[in-house]
């Protein structure tokens, strides 16, 4: 393989490491209750945390795959200010 595409390959502790981000982000809008019901919910199903740090990268790709679509699910658009201008 060449060290170009190397280069672009994730580590697993990178992954790990996003996978924790990931969490807290989520800990924060549930915080400001901006998240809804059920959200997560397939996140929670599966069994992969940032703590398994000795499970495969598969397994914590696809449990950032799942915290990612909750984080969309909970993030609002935000309407342009009144001052905006358009394109």
């Amino acid at each position: 393989m060449e060290t170009a595409v190397l280069h672009y390959i994730v580590k697993i502790q990178e992954l790990i490491h996003l996978h924790a981000l990931l969490l807290e982000t989520r800990g924060y809008l549930e915080r400001e209750d901006n998240v809804p019901y059920g959200a997560f919910d397939p996140y929670d199903a599966q069994p992969i945390r940032p703590s398994h740090i000795h499970r495969q990268k598969d397994a914590h790709m696809n449990a950032i795959d799942l915290l990612l679509d909750g984080l969309d699910n909970s993030v609002q658009p935000h309407p342009p200010p009144d001052n905006a201008l358009a394109f």
